[in-house]
Order: structure tokens, then sequence, then C-alpha cells
């Protein structure tokens, strides 16, 4: 027995420095799907509770990320893209990387609807959330319709912070 105990201490420390989302063996064909699905986002997870810490907001984004596999979008508020989800790459080829800094606009193209853009930006302007669905385009051109729900984001004092959309193909 005491054979084993460097080797069960080895592995104690392999195991710790894995996923916090261990299932018991019996449970993998179950739950197998929903803890790959946490192992994506973890990453996302761990920016979101940092960049939403001093946020006066209620949507449960969580669930749009995890359960609803919506991809988030915050930008300033000069519209500048802050963060992008890692599954943004899967919805429209661009990786979160090549997102931050730019404009939502970017993923408009020539058949974009100008009537809705003129909605979200009606929306944006006075401060009230929105949902539309638009014809976005992906890095490799190809359309898409996008079903975007919008919301202001204002810190705990009141102060307008950052917006969130939360993205999907329709």
């Amino acid at each position: 027995m005491e054979d084993f105990k460097g080797y069960d201490h080895m592995m104690a420390g392999y195991y710790e420095k894995m996923s916090r989302y261990s299932l018991p063996l019996l449970s993998w064909e179950f739950y197998g799907e929903h803890h790959a699905t946490l192992e994506i986002f973890k990453e996302d997870i761990g920016a979101l509770k940092k960049l939403t810490q001093n946020w006066d907001f209620n949507k449960d984004y969580y669930k749009e990320l995890l359960e609803e596999q919506s991809v988030i979008v915050i930008t300033n508020p000069s519209l500048k893209i802050v963060y992008a989800s890692k599954n943004i790459e899967k919805l429209n080829g661009y990786s979160p990387e090549e997102v931050i800094g730019n404009s939502p606009k970017m993923f408009q193209g020539e058949n974009t609807c100008h009537e809705t853009s003129a909605k979200v930006r009606t929306a944006i302007n006075k401060g009230m959330p929105f949902e539309v669905s638009i014809l976005n385009y992906r890095k490799d051109d190809t359309p898409y319709t996008c079903k975007i729900k919008g919301f202001p984001i204002h810190d705990k004092k009141g102060k307008l912070i950052n917006y969130i959309a939360f993205e999907k193909a329709a």
C-alpha cells in the first residue's frame, strides 16, 4: 500500500490542475456533452466575471452563453468591441482577437437592411434594449441571419459603461 502513496499524491496534483467540473465515470454518457460545453466556455466565464463586476445588470448572461450558446459581444459606449466570446468564430469565422477594437458594423454588408440598422441605432441612442434579426456577413463574405438581443449596461452609479449583445444564427 505504501508503494501507491507517491503515485496517489502525483495523480492528485495532476487532477487538481484539470477542470473543476469533473464528473464521475458513470455520468459521462449523460452529462459529458454539457461538461464539454463548460470546458469550452470556462475562459469566457472568467473574463465575464471580471468585466461585469461593476455592472448593474440583471440579465443572466451565463444562461445565454452556456444554455442558449449565444455569442456575447460587449462594446464600450462609443460602440467599439471590447469583448467577444470564443464561440463567435463558430458563428461568423472571426476570432475574438480579430473583432476587438472594431465596430459591430464590421459584420454588415451590401444587403444588410438599413431600416434594421437604423432601428438598432435609435435604440442605442435612446439607451433602450432592442431585439432584431439582421443580415450579417461571415469572414468569408457568406451572409447569415443574425438574431441580436442588445442591452445598455450601466454601472452601480447609473453611468452608461457598456452595451452587451447576445447573438445567434437565426
